[in-house]
């Protein structure tokens, strides 16, 4: 959740409204929503890779092979 919000607020401008009313600012961020998935399905699509810093730390730590008897 918060990286779409991060995601939002860096691209799409999401800290300030441009439009005065409640139901213009909730227009605007319906269709930043609906851009921010558009985004996402294109980067599936051609196979972007993500940024490392999705990565978590706890991933890190894992090992690289892991089998059921602890051999290797």
């Amino acid at each position: 959740v918060e990286g779409t919000i991060s995601q939002g607020i860096q691209r799409c401008g999401l800290r300030r409204s441009r439009y005065c009313g409640l139901a213009k600012t909730s227009l605007q961020h319906q269709l930043t929503g609906a851009a921010i998935n558009l985004a996402r399905i294109d980067a599936h699509l051609t196979d972007t890779p993500r940024a490392r810093t999705r990565t978590s730390h706890f991933a890190a730590l894992r090992p690289a092979e892991l089998t059921l008897d602890g051999a290797k």
